[in-house]
């Protein structure tokens, strides 16, 4: 048995069984899963019957060209990368499957004689922390407290740090916060790679989903600081873009060197993605109109939220997760579960105690993604739990 994986804590959604032993009734809302219940473009849902004779081919782990080149366009039509070449591309199984092998890649113990850091935000996507530590690396928190608007405070890093440091993890929109760093942190993200030498990995499959001013890329600022993608990879998805969750289907783009590395680590490993998946997907980058739908319907739900809870500012910067201050979150979930069996997840489940404090302690991640009414009865709940703490 792997000795490290005594090192990882459970995963979120194992604790959270713990703490409610839930029913799978059918009168369960279940907002703790980050899983898009809106519906897909039947277009791109006809691509997979009318290509179905292609599950009886192995696939390709590398992209067929036609997906490749949707995926360029979206990157030059969304953040201005006119010119990303080929192999700076590549085709992963998802975020989640492509954060974890890209974790491994861009980790090199071979010259250091103590773990060194990947830093992440905390709270985070538990992922990152289960990926740094088979990696053989250490993760470093950075803090992201509600004082500080639940953004990194890049400035008051110590230098020893980043110096320790081989890899930096961003998030953008944040699971779970919804926090959008700016393009000026991200040009600082930028600069202080090229400073102290190390990688950043930032993780995008919410950056279409958005309800002020559009997200930057890391890949933008990689561009204004450098002219060049060197020492950053970028991952995008279908998952939340294009309510495709059980496609799998995504794409990395970043520094060449990384890119190669990438794929000869996942040669050995990855899953390839089934030739009718990716033909449907290339159909996917192209769809903008179920992107601007699903943005105004989450921003539906959380102008919902903010009239049913009575409060204002519940609509994050991105994604689709509301987060909300309770005073006990486990305590909370167990009761919003036993009473009204609505299911939330606590963000401590989410965060690390750092330092004696786990920034997401008093926090829920409630997922708006079901239909109106679904959203409507379990906001409704969720306001009678609170109106009795």
């Amino acid at each position: 048995m792997n000795n490290l994986i005594a090192e990882i804590q459970s995963y979120p959604f194992e604790r959270l069984r713990k703490l409610i032993s839930p029913k799978k009734s059918p009168a369960e809302i279940n907002l703790s899963i980050g899983e898009p219940k809106h519906p897909a473009s039947p277009k791109i849902l006809d691509a997979i019957n009318q290509n179905k004779e292609l599950f009886s081919h192995y696939p390709p782990m590398a992209m067929v060209p036609e997906l490749k080149k949707s995926y360029q366009n979206y990157l030059a039509n969304n953040f201005k990368l006119k010119d990303v070449k080929d192999e700076e591309i590549f085709l992963v199984g998802g975020t989640r499957e492509g954060t974890f092998s890209a974790i491994q890649t861009m980790v090199n113990r071979e010259a250091v004689n103590e773990k060194p850091y990947v830093c992440m935000p905390n709270p985070y996507y538990q992922i990152y922390g289960g990926a740094t530590l088979f990696a053989g690396a250490k993760p470093h928190f950075l803090n992201c407290f509600e004082e500080n608007n639940f953004q990194m405070d890049l400035e008051n890093v110590a230098q020893e740090v980043w110096e320790k440091c081989q890899l930096l993890v961003l998030c953008s929109p944040s699971n779970p916060t919804g926090k959008v760093m700016t393009k000026d942190e991200l040009c600082k993200v930028v600069k202080l790679s090229k400073e102290f030498g190390f990688k950043v990995l930032s993780d995008e499959c919410y950056i279409d989903i958005y309800f002020g001013e559009k997200p930057t890329s890391l890949l933008e600022a990689a561009m204004e600081v450098n002219d060049s993608l060197e020492n950053v990879l970028a991952l995008h998805s279908l998952s939340k873009r294009s309510n495709l969750p059980g496609f799998r289907s995504g794409c990395a783009t970043g520094d060449a060197s990384i890119i190669a590395a990438f794929s000869k680590y996942r040669m050995f490993h990855g899953v390839s993605v089934p030739l009718p998946i990716q033909n449907a997907s290339t159909l996917a980058w192209a769809d903008d109109k179920t992107v601007e739908d699903n943005r105004a319907a989450y921003a539906e739900k959380f102008k919902l939220a903010e009239e049913i809870l009575d409060k204002d500012s519940l609509t994050p910067d991105g994604a689709f997760y509301l987060w909300l201050k309770v005073k006990d979150a486990e305590a909370f979930t167990k009761k919003l579960y036993d009473e009204e069996q609505v299911i939330v997840l606590p963000g401590k489940y989410l965060g690390a105690e750092d330092n004696g404090q786990n920034p997401a302690e008093q926090y829920l991640r409630i997922a708006l993604v079901h239909d109106i009414e679904s959203t409507t009865k379990a906001l409704t709940s969720i306001k009678k739990v609170l109106d009795n703490e």
